[in-house]
């Protein structure tokens, strides 16, 4: 007969992973396409005990009544709005929306809500397998999305401050020998100076970029934080605050790499601030949106990265 090959599976959104076993699975009597993944592999891997009809073959577990009993009310219920997706997106949209008034049905396949906020539980402990370095928990400003979406329903969450966003150990050149060490510290002058201390020769290069940055985010901490796409929103903000519109205006279609080699030389800081952007935006300082980077190297300053008490998976829940 034919084996089953193995297989290691990656859903991306959700973090899931699996390894479909030499078992085949079974539907009403008939094999299931060969190599096809487990179901009970795939259930155990996910932490949920397989139910029994799993372990008799089936596809899918049966749905718990509680379940179905929810469902079924929400089928007879009228809806002002129906969310699908209960990503970050989804429930800070529901959240808005409930706010003003509107009833409102999130839907979501999964077994848990929050998309890349995602976790699962082992042994009494609590992993992520998502998100983890968590921008928007600020007190000031319109740049502390999370703080307002939990505030949209009446609800806060305690954090714990991050002293430093990232520590960089980089490898050993010319002029760094032993590597190329920065600690991006939350306090900005410290995180300046020391990157200073690094590149000596680059020190007004330095701050002139970062300075750059930092007009970028004061314009967009001026404003609402919405869609830039919608034109009817950018002209009450533009009536607001033309002058910090002006400003993203200006800087909305460069990117972060332009920016830096208008004040910076050296090919090793360049190649820093290309990581810098790849930390988060995973691709290079030259197709960094210039905006993007204004609000992540500053808010990790202003308003800090702040880690959730109980995990990420706690913002959705």
């Amino acid at each position: 007969g034919m084996r089953t090959r193995m297989r290691m599976r990656m859903r991306m959104g959700w973090g899931t992973k699996y390894v479909g076993c030499t078992r085949r699975t079974q539907v009403g009597g008939e094999r299931k396409g060969l190599g096809a993944p487990c179901p009970v592999c795939r259930v155990e891997r996910r932490g949920i005990k397989p139910s029994r009809a799993v372990e008799e073959g089936s596809a899918t577990a049966p749905m718990p009544s509680a379940r179905k009993q929810k469902l079924r009310e929400a089928s007879e219920q009228v809806w002002d709005a129906i969310v699908i997706g209960s990503g970050m997106g989804g429930l800070t949209t529901a959240g808005q929306m409930v706010s003003k008034g509107a009833k409102v049905l999130v839907l979501e396949k999964y077994i848990i809500p929050g998309g890349s906020a995602g976790f699962y539980e082992r042994d009494g402990c609590t992993f992520d397998v998502g998100s983890s370095m968590m921008f928007g928990f600020g007190d000031e400003g319109t740049t502390n999305l999370l703080t307002r979406a939990l505030q949209s329903v009446g609800k806060r969450m305690e954090t714990v401050p991050d002293p430093a966003q990232i520590h960089y150990h980089l490898p050993s050149s010319s002029a760094h020998p032993e590597g190329l060490e920065v600690t991006v510290h939350r306090d900005y002058e410290e995180f300046i100076e020391e990157l200073g201390d690094r590149f000596p020769h680059e020190r007004d290069g330095i701050r002139s970029f970062y300075s750059s940055c930092w007009t970028v985010f004061n314009a967009l901490n001026s404003i609402d934080l919405k869609s830039l796409e919608e034109p009817i929103y950018l002209l009450q903000q533009f009536l607001r605050n033309p002058i910090g519109c002006l400003w993203l205006a200006y800087y909305l279609p460069m990117n972060a790499g332009d920016i830096a080699r208008r004040y910076i030389q050296d090919k090793e800081l360049l190649s820093f601030i290309d990581m810098e952007c790849y930390c988060w935006s995973t691709v290079q300082a030259t197709m960094t949106p210039m905006i993007n980077a204004g609000m992540v190297f500053c808010d990790r300053h202003f308003g800090g990265i702040n880690y959730p008490k109980g995990g990420v998976g706690r913002i959705p829940q």
